[in-house]
């Protein structure tokens, strides 16, 4: 009985991994000098990213940058 109690763990085990992997979640802020800001949070570090530079660009004047300032 034991051996299958073992097993059962170690196949709750082998398929919780994956989905503890793909639950992680990247949230970035972007902020420009005039006071504009912009979110953005994806599974992926670079798509989060770019999501807070353009939703900063979109409240953010003509010649002027925004710039991220955190990445979690």
């Amino acid at each position: 009985m034991m051996k299958y109690a073992l097993a059962a763990a170690l196949a709750v085990a082998t398929l919780a991994a994956p989905m503890a992997a793909q639950a992680r979640t990247f949230y970035c802020t972007a902020r420009s000098p005039t006071g504009s800001y912009g979110y953005g949070y994806s599974p992926l570090l670079g798509t989060a990213r770019a999501i807070a530079l353009r939703e900063c660009a979109v409240r953010t004047p003509r010649n002027r940058v925004c710039v991220l300032t955190s990445c979690r």
